[in-house]
C-alpha cells in the first residue's frame, strides 16, 4: 500500500514540475521575441519616420540625438509645427 502511495506522489510531482517548466517556457519565449522585435524597430528609426509614443502622441521625427537618447517629434502639421522632445524609450510603435 505504501509503495502505491509513494508512486502516486512521484507522478504527481513529476506532472506538476512539467507544468511549471512548460509555464515558464511559454512566458519567456514570447517576451524574448517581442524584445527582439522592439530592438529592431528602435534601431530602424530615422528622421522623417512617423511614430506613436506610449502617451498616445502621433508625429514625425524631425531630429535624432543618439548620445542623449532624445528625439524631437513634430506632433502638429507642417504649416504649424508643434515640436515635442521625447526620450527613446517613450516610442511605442513605428507607423
Amino acid at each position: 500500500m505504501n509503495f502505491i502511495l509513494a508512486q502516486t506522489q512521484w507522478y504527481m510531482y513529476a506532472i506538476l514540475g512539467g507544468f511549471f517548466v512548460l509555464m515558464i517556457v511559454m512566458t519567456i519565449i514570447p517576451q524574448r521575441k517581442q524584445k527582439k522585435k522592439m530592438e529592431a524597430m528602435m534601431s530602424s528609426i530615422t528622421v522623417g519616420d512617423k511614430i506613436m509614443t506610449i502617451g498616445g502622441f502621433v508625429g514625425t521625427i524631425i531630429e535624432l540625438n543618439e548620445e542623449t537618447g532624445r528625439y524631437t517629434l513634430n506632433v502638429g502639421s507642417e504649416e504649424e509645427p508643434v515640436n515635442v522632445v521625447i526620450v527613446k524609450n517613450a516610442i511605442r510603435s513605428k507607423l
